[in-house]
């Protein structure tokens, strides 16, 4: 059986196929798809590559930000589509649980990323009873979210957004590997589950 995860919302989309806990097609790898956004294109080319059938997936697993909302949408909208045609269930994730996931080692992951001037989208994660988690999400202006950073000791930093004085954000976007792992430990969703995109409201 194969999961299939979808990654857009860092501005360059991507596919993956997972088979049990193991990635097994990225298409961030495929030179060819580099930026591509033909996510039918993407899906051919990487059952084609394993000797796989549509009728073997049985999860779909789709960021749905927040983030580049055009390319985040554009996924969303096909991962929804298939899942509807193919009655799969679509597994909502959240961009800023990806990272944090990510990233996280022993100390919290602050993250940023850009939103319409002068808001970002700004969240914290950290563990919490003993596992980790997105403690804080905002949308607030990029001002507002560096005064909360200097109430931080140390933290990691990732998105798209440097911090004076601090280390460039490790990365702006999840590996498909902890993605899937994300996935497989989520509770499942029903059959008709689909994801919608965080979008961020405009004052």
């Amino acid at each position: 059986m194969l999961t299939l995860l979808f990654q857009a919302s860092n501005g360059v989309p991507s596919m993956a196929l997972g088979r049990g806990d193991a990635i097994v097609f990225d298409s961030a790898e495929v030179e060819a798809l580099s930026g591509s956004r033909d996510y039918r294109l993407m899906l051919e080319t990487g059952l084609g590559s394993i000797s796989a059938t549509l009728d073997e997936i049985t999860l779909i697993a789709c960021d749905i930000g927040p983030g580049g909302l055009g390319v985040t949408r554009t996924a969303a909208a096909f991962a929804n589509a298939l899942g509807f045609a193919r009655r799969i269930p679509v597994l909502a994730l959240p961009a800023f649980e990806l990272l944090g996931s990510e990233v996280a080692r022993d100390k919290p992951v602050a993250i940023l990323r850009r939103a319409a001037r002068p808001h970002v989208h700004f969240g914290v994660y950290a563990d919490e009873s003993g596992r980790g988690k997105l403690v804080l999400y905002e949308h607030c202006t990029e001002q507002s979210a560096l005064d909360q950073l200097s109430d931080l000791e140390d933290y990691d930093l990732a998105g798209n957004i440097e911090v004076a004085g601090h280390a460039a954000p490790v990365t702006n976007k999840a590996t498909m590997t902890c993605m899937l792992r994300l996935a497989l430990a989520a509770p499942r969703p029903e059959l008709d589950a689909r994801a919608w995109p965080i979008v961020e409201v405009l004052e």
